[in-house]
């Protein structure tokens, strides 16, 4: 009994100093409500939806404060989508958006100024400068890049060989072998004209190989340009339902044989990949070899919404390489110059791209963008349709 008496005290004891030191502040927390972070994102391709799929499986195990998610919003319906959301008090945490809508939204007030959180990552010395001007308004930061690219000529490599041709270098040399390779169920060359920033992506390339100031569109290098155009659509070459192509469907078009050469983006290859064409990739020829235009997509906070969530997420994208291989996953270049150069080289098909980031200019860089971008997709629209010669459809950007 004496035995049991002592294991008792001691018990007692134990129990007291146990009590004693939850009630210094050891008690154990409780579990903080998990916040929401909600992203917009207008992502199509499997490639880029499981990229950003991963990207954010792999925030929401980093920590256990925010479960980020993701939302399909149509390209061609963002910019309104973000607006009526705005108006209605709806908006998303976040948004990753087409890098040329970023500074209209900026001056709107839609996005948080993130300028002391920017500074931290040195993006005006370790990223693309075209890139970064795109999120940055009066010397403050509204966002980070989330990866960049531009178009090229993507050709197949097996109909090439079996008619003895070269990829070609220069316009005369594609119009012939667009000529060659066209078929009555296959068109030599597809580009997408939809009436939409993808079609004006893809026209203003063209215009840029003629050699025109891109400050000054609607000279005799804009109307080459439409002219070149109008002759692959006359001789049959390209045909009129580019106008109602996307990027997207050009790929398909593509694997489904019903083209040869297609202009578009590194996002198609894991398409391609998967279809197992026998490719290849060449810049876009004219007489200005410095003809890309700046692709790609940046992420911003918008304003009122969940802005430690949503920082957090920036610092995962910016701090843990995720962004390097959220881009390896959805075949674009990162915007970290030494991310992209190191993709390149580890991805030979990303090299024609990665060259052309070094004089790629980008489409806010260009005066009134939003009016000439639709001058390019109604100048096409008017080839097509026959509406306009190559020389009104240049007079029509000396306009306002």
């Amino acid at each position: 009994m004496k035995k049991a008496g002592v294991v008792i005290l001691f018990l007692s004891l134990a129990l007291l100093c146990g009590c004693g030191k939850e009630g210094q502040g050891e008690y154990p927390k409780e579990d903080r409500e998990i916040e929401n972070i909600e992203i917009w994102a207008y992502y199509e391709t499997q490639a880029q939806r499981d990229g950003l799929d991963t990207l954010i499986r792999d925030f929401n195990q980093s920590q256990n404060e925010y479960r980020a998610s993701w939302e399909y919003v149509p390209m061609t319906g963002f910019n309104k989508g973000l607006s009526s959301a705005y108006t209605e008090n709806e908006l998303p945490d976040m948004a990753i958006l087409d890098n040329p809508d970023m500074p209209a939204l900026i001056q709107l007030g839609l996005f948080e100024d993130i300028t002391e959180q920017a500074e931290q990552w040195n993006m005006t010395e370790e990223y693309y400068g075209s890139i970064v001007d795109t999120l940055t308004y009066e010397g403050r930061y509204y966002g980070i890049p989330f990866n960049c690219n531009s178009t090229a000529l993507i050709y197949n490599r097996e109909l090439l060989e079996e008619k003895g041709l070269q990829p070609p270098t220069s316009w005369e040399e594609l119009r012939e072998v667009a000529r060659v390779l066209t078929k009555a169920d296959r068109s030599g060359f597809a580009m997408c004209g939809i009436a939409a920033e993808q079609g004006a992506f893809q026209i203003l390339p063209w215009i840029l190989a003629a050699g025109e100031d891109p400050q000054n569109l609607g000279g005799e290098a804009t109307k080459e340009a439409f002219e070149f155009l109008q002759s692959l659509l006359e001789d049959g070459s390209m045909s009129g339902n580019c106008i109602n192509l996307t990027q997207t469907d050009l790929s398909i078009e593509f694997i489904e044989g019903r083209a040869a050469i297609i202009q578009n983006g590194p996002w198609a290859f894991p398409a391609i990949d998967e279809a197992g064409i026998d490719y290849g990739i060449i810049p876009i020829p004219g007489k200005k070899k410095n003809n890309a235009v700046v692709g790609g997509e940046n992420i911003g906070i918008l304003k009122g919404k969940n802005l430690e969530g949503a920082l957090a997420f920036l610092r995962f994208c910016m701090e843990a390489d995720a962004l390097t291989d959220f881009c390896r996953e959805a075949c674009v270049l990162p915007a970290k110059i030494s991310a992209a150069q190191k993709s390149a080289a580890e991805n030979e098909k990303l090299k024609v791209f990665e060259q052309q980031m070094h004089t790629a200019i980008t489409r806010t860089s260009i005066p009134q963008w939003a009016s000439v971008s639709q001058k390019l997709t109604d100048g096409l629209y008017q080839l097509v349709s026959h509406e306009a010669t190559p020389e009104q459809i240049a007079a029509g950007f000396q306009k306002n």
